[in-house]
């Protein structure tokens, strides 16, 4: 695979993504687990809900079945 074709693929794959992560978010504002009103009119509060719903989205995409040549490249990526 070169790298133009893992791109390609990879942009394919945002748009679902986008969707997952505004579901997501929505979930989560909804759920009880936060008062939104209480919340200063500011960044804070969607930068948390955003951060916990790109969290959980990864674990959409996680392979199933990951090899442990799988986790281990995951794991040298995150340290990038």
């Amino acid at each position: 695979m070169t790298k133009t074709q893992a791109m390609k693929k990879i942009r394919s794959m945002m748009k679902p993504t986008r969707e997952a992560i505004l579901k997501e978010a929505e979930r989560l504002l909804s759920s009880g687990a936060i008062d939104v009103e209480r919340a200063d009119n500011d960044y804070r509060l969607p930068e948390l809900v955003l951060c916990v719903a790109l969290h959980n989205a990864a674990f959409d995409w996680e392979p199933p079945y990951a090899t442990k040549e799988d986790k281990r490249l995951m794991k040298n990526l995150y340290r990038f």
